[in-house]
């Protein structure tokens, strides 16, 4: 995970060095099919990465919460019986 934030954030200053006009040929660099720039594209795909990450980690973190409710519940149950 720290290496999509890394990487989106290497694009994102690359950007704003290109907006300001430090960096001007990737300011023109364009995607050809889209109209958009490169480092548009790239922002795009490590935001949505990044995004990707998160929710699977959650989903991961849900499961572990109910298979650690299961095994408590069955530790109960064998006590009780």
């Amino acid at each position: 995970m720290i290496w999509w934030i890394l990487l989106l954030a290497i694009v994102v200053i690359l950007s704003y060095l290109s907006d300001v006009g430090l960096l001007p040929f990737i300011h023109e660099l364009r995607v050809p099919y889209l109209n958009a720039s490169l480092l548009s594209l790239l922002i795009l795909l490590c935001t949505l990465g990044v995004l990707g990450r998160m929710l699977y980690k959650v989903k991961k973190g849900k499961t572990e919460i109910l298979a650690r409710r299961i095994m408590e519940l069955e530790k109960a149950l064998k006590k009780k019986e």
